[in-house]
């Protein structure tokens, strides 16, 4: 009996991890709690840098060369999809950065890079835009360019929200106590992060379908994937976003179908999305989970771990979060970063 209570609610916790990347919630702020005092969290690379390194991907030496190999490979499509990718038409930075994205897992590894599986990845990505995901990345595009209408550094969240699909049921389940996305300490990425413990799953998924909540995330991920586009531009960093999980609270015996579209979401969002989602953080794990980490983290695989943080960390009231210029916003990005480089 035991024995199955443990291994149900260690499939739980592998599944939550598994899915972390499709969530969009808000965290509290952090209190008066002392942090972790380590070094500051390294940066994503530098594009420029990345463009440079050597690389063995048949004819191509540099990442640069690869780059330009894989666009040739796929210029005709690129030029009917204009409207469904995160940059514009004539950018052709955009575009570089953009299929760099495809390269940079193998880059990071150290391995050959395969650009037959490169251009692969890219047709299916733009396929699935042109196609079966062609009303969520159109949305993302429109809410993207309403929410920076106010001109450079500006956003406004109301239409980001307003046009997510399905938002009129699914919004009063997500509201600003849950759901919000920060631009990190060094305002070259993004924090997506969520209570999950707040959300009430079961009550969500008696008013939406699981493929309407998977497409909710879907386009949470696009618009994100606009951001980072424009940040990278800004910063010359492959910017990423870095999820946040409070599970302080969190039933692990919730609605299933919940956690199916978040998996759902997240196993369409790495092929589509490659290169956004950045290092998770789970807070505030229950006791018996915090148990069963211990036993099951070493056996995943080295990569997954290291892009794995665990901490508990003090929370607040999320409402003068809410205030960019709070001192509860900072102190919860400095957080964030000490987790990443403990």
């Amino acid at each position: 009996q035991r024995s199955r209570v443990g291994s149900t609610m260690a499939a739980r916790f592998l599944a939550v991890v598994g899915v972390l990347g499709a969530s969009a919630f808000m965290v509290k702020p952090p209190s008066a709690a002392p942090r972790p005092q380590t070094a500051a969290w390294s940066a994503p690379p530098l594009i420029s840098e990345l463009l440079e390194t050597p690389c063995e991907a048949g004819d191509a030496k540099t990442v640069s060369a690869a780059v330009a190999e894989l666009s040739k490979r796929t210029s005709s499509l690129l030029e009917t999809a204009d409207d469904v990718l995160p940059f514009a038409a004539d950018d052709d930075q955009g575009a570089e950065t953009w299929l760099l994205r495809f390269l940079a897992s193998d880059v990071a590894k150290g391995a050959t890079v395969d650009l037959s599986a490169a251009q692969e990845a890219v047709e299916a990505s733009i396929a699935w835009r042109l196609g079966e995901g062609r009303a969520i990345v159109d949305a993302a595009r429109e809410s993207y360019q309403a929410a920076t209408a106010g001109g450079p550094g500006t956003w406004n969240n109301d239409p980001v929200l307003a046009t997510a699909p399905s938002s009129s049921k699914i919004a009063p389940f997500v509201d600003l106590a849950k759901l919000l996305t920060l631009r990190n300490a060094r305002q070259d990425g993004l924090v997506y992060a969520i209570r999950a413990g707040e959300v009430d799953d079961q009550a969500l998924m008696t008013a939406v379908t699981t493929d309407e909540l998977a497409d909710f995330f879907l386009y949470a991920k696009a618009v994100n994937e606009r951001v980072c586009a424009a940040l990278a531009a800004q910063t010359d960093r492959l910017s990423d976003v870095v999820t946040v999980n409070d599970l302080s609270g969190i039933n692990l015996f919730g609605d299933a179908s919940f956690r199916n579209a978040l998996s759902s979401a997240s196993k369409v969002g790495d092929r589509i999305f490659p290169g956004l989602a950045g290092p998770t953080v789970l807070l505030n794990l229950p006791p018996l989970v915090s148990s069963l980490v211990k036993i099951f983290t070493p056996l995943f695989p080295a990569s997954v771990q290291k892009r794995l943080k665990f901490a508990k960390l003090d929370l607040a009231s999320p409402e003068t979060f809410l205030d960019r210029a709070a001192p509860a916003r900072a102190a919860f990005l400095t957080d964030v970063d000490a987790i990443l480089a403990s």
